[in-house]
Formats: C-alpha cells, sequence, structure tokens
C-alpha cells in the first residue's frame, strides 16, 4: 500500500497514505458534524463483538496535515487510503503480501497461465447508480490502458485482452504468464463509463469535478476544499452493505503537532499514519483515552543521489567512491533513535523485512565509519587543499551539495544528523528543508543532490524495483533518483514474467544487491507505522493491513460468529 508518498515527487509516495494553523486550531468544513457521543464503534473485518445500535449518525473526524492533491484517481498520487473509500478494486490487501477478494468473488487460470477468468460480484452500482458489470470492468480496465493512466496502468502492462464473456464473467488474457496477479489488480481502481467514457486525454488530465471520486466504493465523495477539509458520506447501497460509519471527515492541519494536540483535545478522532511525529508517540501514549497501535508496515525512507545523466548534480556525486564514503558517514542508528525514537530499525537494501523472503537478507549494510569515510576520499584524490573543512576534486571544485527534505519536524531532524555526518568527512551539505510543492517541482528536471524521501511500497517487490527502470524518468512517472541500467532493466522485466516463485525471488535479491552497491538510494530506516485514535468513541479498527484507516475499519458490521 503506497504511502503515497508521504514525501513524493511524484506527485506521489505516499505516501496513503499518507497522508501528510495555529496549533490546536480546527478548519471547519460547512456545517462540520460534531464528534458521536457517547462512543460508536467501526467494526474491524471480523469483529468479536457486534457495534451498538445507535439513531444518531456515526462520523470520524481524521486529522493530517495533507489530503491529497485531486480527486481525480487518474492524476492523483496522494492518499490511496482515502481513495480505497471511493472506489473498487477486482483483489483487495488484507495484511501484507495477503490478497481477497474484491469486486471478483473468485478467480482462476488456465495451465499455461495467460487465460484468467474472474467471477464478478452480482449487484454492484456505481455512487451515481449505474450498474457495475462484468462489461463494465472489463471498459475500465480497457480504458485505463488505452489511455495510459499514469497512476495504475503499468500493472496492466501484460494485459493483452480484456472481455466480458456474460454479465458477471471477466477474461483477462495475457502477453505473458505473470507470478503476482493478485497483486497487480489490487491498485487498479474500477472506474465508470458514465463519468469517463468520450474524454480525450487532455480532458482526462484536466478533469477535476467531484464526480471523479464517483466508484463503487462504501463511501461518496461529497466536499471538499483544498487545504481545509473533505467529507465522505456512506454510500448505504453498497454491494458488501452500509458503512460503519455515516460520515467522514478529513481536516487538515498546518502542522503535526497542531494534529496532535487537536486528538488529545478530542476535536479529532484519529490522526493519520504519516502525521505523528516520533515525538509525540509517548505524550499520546500517555493521555487519556487514546490508543496508539504501533505496527509493521512496508514503509521505507531513504537519502536519494541524484543519478540521473543529465541532472544538475556535481561531478564528483556521480562518482563511487564518493557515494560509498557518504553511506559510511550516515549514522542510521542514531537517525533511529534521535528522529524515531526507536520506532524504526535501521535499513539496508530497498525492500523492507517486513515483506518476507523479498528481502535480501544476505545483504550487509555498510557501517557508520567516518574513520573509513575519510580513508575512502582521501584515497579518491579528494582533498582539503585550503583546510576549509571542506574537500576538492582534481579541478579544485568543493564537494559541496544540496541537501533536500521537506519542512516536517522528523525530516528536519534527520538532514541535520546527515548533514553532521557528511561534514566529518569534509562534504558540505547543509540542511535545506523546503515546502512539499517546491521539492516535487526539482521534478522532472532532477534538478537536486541529496534529497531525504520516503516510500510506502506496495506489498509485492514489483514496485519497488519498477521507480528505477528508465522510462520511469519521464514527466509523471515513479523515477525520483533518475537512476538508469541496462542490466536492471533486464532484470526487471525478466521478473515480471517469472511464475517459479524461488527464481522470481532470487531475481528480486539480485536486483536490491545491484541498486545497494551503486546507490542511487541509500535506505536509512525501515519505519513502524504509528497511529492513534480515540479509544473513548472509535474501537474494533481493522489493524491488520498496518493502518487504522484501512478499508476494513469502514466495512459494514459482520454477524457475531
Amino acid at each position: 500500500m503506497r504511502r503515497i508518498r508521504c514525501h513524493v515527487l511524484l506527485t506521489l509516495v505516499i505516501v496513503g497514505a499518507m497522508l501528510l494553523t495555529a496549533c490546536g486550531a480546527t478548519p471547519e468544513p460547512t456545517e462540520p458534524p460534531a464528534p458521536t457521543e457517547p462512543a460508536q464503534a467501526t467494526q474491524a473485518a471480523e469483529p468479536t463483538e457486534a457495534a451498538p445500535e445507535s439513531t444518531e449518525p456515526v462520523t470520524l473526524r481524521v486529522g493530517t496535515t495533507y489530503i491529497w492533491d485531486t480527486a481525480n484517481p487518474a492524476i492523483g498520487w496522494y492518499n490511496y487510503t482515502l481513495r480505497y473509500l471511493l472506489y473498487d478494486t477486482l483483489v483487495e490487501e488484507a495484511g501484507i503480501s495477503n490478497f481477497v477478494p474484491g469486486l471478483a468473488e473468485d478467480w482462476d487460470f488456465g495451465e499455461d497461465g495467460l487465460v484468467w477468468t474472474f467471477k464478478i460480484r452480482e449487484g454492484a452500482t456505481f455512487h451515481d447508480g449505474t450498474p457495475c458489470t462484468a462489461e463494465d470492468v472489463a471498459w475500465s480496465l480497457n480504458w485505463t490502458i488505452e489511455n495510459e493512466i499514469e497512476t495504475f496502468a503499468f500493472y496492466l502492462a501484460n494485459f493483452a485482452e480484456i472481455v466480458a464473456l456474460d454479465p458477471t464473467t471477466l477474461q483477462v488474457t495475457l502477453s505473458d504468464p505473470v507470478g503476482n496477479m493478485e497483486y497487480l489488480l489490487m491498485y487498479v481502481w474500477i472506474l465508470p463509463r458514465s463519468v469517463w467514457e468520450g474524454m480525450t486525454a487532455d480532458d482526462i488530465l484536466e478533469f477535476e469535478d467531484l464526480s471523479a471520486g464517483i466508484g463503487t466504493g462504501p463511501y461518496k465523495l461529497v466536499e471538499w476544499v483544498e487545504g481545509e477539509y473533505l467529507i465522505l458520506e456512506a454510500n448505504k447501497d453498497y454491494w458488501r452493505g452500509a458503512p460503519a460509519m455515516d460520515r467522514v471527515v478529513w481536516q487538515e492541519f498546518a502542522t503535526e503537532d497542531a494534529a496532535v494536540q487537536a486528538l488529545i483535545a478530542g476535536e479529532i478522532d484519529v490522526i493519520a499514519s504519516d502525521t505523528i511525529p516520533s515525538t509525540a508517540i509517548q505524550t499520546l501514549e500517555a493521555a487519556e483515552n487514546i490508543e496508539v497501535p504501533i505496527m509493521e508496515s512496508t514503509a521505507i525512507d531513504e537519502l536519494i543521489l541524484n543519478s540521473h545523466e543529465n541532472g544538475s548534480q556535481p561531478a564528483s556525486l556521480n562518482d563511487p567512491a564518493v557515494r560509498l564514503a557518504i553511506a559510511h558517514a550516515i549514522d542510521k542508528q542514531q537517525i533511529v533513535n534521535v528522529a524515531y525514537l526507536g520506532y524504526a530499525d535501521a535499513a539496508s537494501v530497498v525492500i523492507p523485512r517486513s515483506m518476507g523472503d523479498w528481502h535480501n537478507s544476505d545483504v550487509q549494510d555498510i557501517p557508520f565509519d567516518i574513520a573509513e569515510g575519510n580513508r575512502i576520499l582521501e584515497e579518491a584524490g579528494y582533498v582539503d587543499s585550503d583546510n576549509d573543512g571542506v574537500r576538492e576534486d582534481a579541478d579544485g571544485n568543493p564537494l559541496e551539495y544540496r541537501l533536500y527534505a521537506t519542512e516536517d519536524a522528523t525530516p528536519v531532524r534527520i538532514l541535520e544528523i546527515i548533514s553532521d555526518g557528511l561534514s566529518q568527512i569534509g562534504i558540505s551539505a547543509p540542511p535545506q528543508p523546503m515546502d512539499e510543492d517546491s521539492l516535487i517541482g526539482l521534478y522532472p528536471d532532477f534538478d537536486f543532490d541529496l534529497i531525504y524521501w520516503g516510500w510506502g511500497l506496495d506489498p509485492d517487490p514489483d514496485f519497488a524495483m519498477l521507480i528505477f527502470t528508465c522510462d520511469q524518468r519521464e514527466e509523471g512517472g515513479w523515477s525520483d533518483s533518475g537512476y538508469c541500467n541496462e542490466e536492471f532493466e533486464e532484470m526487471y522485466l525478466e521478473q515480471a514474467v517469472t511464475v517459479d516463485h524461488e527464481a522470481r525471488r532470487e531475481l528480486i535479491w539480485q536486483m536490491q544487491e545491484k541498486l545497494f552497491n551503486e546507490r542511487p538510494y541509500i535506505v536509512l530506516t525501515y519505519a513502524k507505522t504509528v497511529q492513534a485514535y480515540r479509544s473513548d468513541r472509535f474501537t474494533g479498527f481493522g489493524l491488520e493491513a498496518g493502518d487504522i484507516l484501512w478499508k476494513a475499519s469502514f466495512l459494514p458490521a459482520q454477524p457475531v460468529q
């Protein structure tokens, strides 16, 4: 589940969500609903007890520092957690690398792995009342491919033919077998032809009407004021049954601390996962009537080293010796201890340990070693000839790099740690925090040297590898490092059509090792997912997917077994 790039360029990744004025102030939506009293329950996928009956509408208020960039799913990269409440997919995630039926009740495939048949649920409808049959699903998937929808068309790269055999049977023919079909389909929204049919490519890119939010999901988008709030209302005709909550209100705060104070004061009910600074965790844990789930995640944080051959980075940053020295100068454990207060693990390769055997456990991380960093640079000919504390290359150019991140508290602390370590090996990289829009503006020209960033990766390793492929460097693509390597490209294409798990895992391990050695990223931490909610108002959140705002928390109450 993509964090949707909490910090992404991509217009992300972020991730969900993530989500990223004055302290304690809460923006007021039009006639905002008051928090429900007494406590109401939102059911997990398999609750242990039924929600208490109430005639009062149940409203959940979510605090975040960033809601999303657009209602248009064709160009909107942010906050997939929110978008999953609007749209359904054929397959859904229920925990890391665990997939369950969505709009497709079940599926099977032929012996050659090329023809897949999906049974589409009967009775599903879009928010505007139009039906969602196998014909509509086929139209939506074909529309996604034909219009090259940037946000999710790449998941359908091997789909050669998509047809409806009857109103409930969808047949997909692949150009090559794939070993991760369920994963590929869990990120492809099913959209209505009643909204999107007949639009040109330019129309699609420019479409900003709230009807872009129409899907078959459990909630309807009814209002959005950019920078302030967003309101969803329950889809009472949802095919799973009426959702557990009647209304969900996302409220945007200027700072993470303001959102934390609003939760403690009872002005909101939940804080989105990327909105809790580590410094606030102990305060929240000690607060009355607040629960703080801490869960494993697929999140990574990294230092991006500009790797584009036409980027604006100094030539010295392309030197493998300089990159290795930088890796030795970063104290990852200090980042874990100081910036995350222990709620993360020091990282090595791009795939986190939470993803099981996809993680290359054979790669040994570069140790924090200032002396070794200095030795490497000295041996490579980078010396401080004028004794100003900054080394120069053979042409006298100082090792001075631009070091960027967003302005939130945790990234700023991490910049300071990185900058301090680099200064100890003769590299000048003073922290330069900036607002996220300005950071994103550095692309697609790759006009930077070093950026601290983060991803919430998909539960399959394909996406983590995709972001390093050459075509993703184009405007609108997912590449944030500018990395492009022919050998890596060949391995990516091979793993995409490798069905045998062990054979594919071996390729993924080789790709991780190659990235580790060439360092378009220096992966810093595997962060935990930390969220917080008012336990006096809501209980029974679904935690299986590592996010209390994941779809399972909003589904209808299930009968007690």
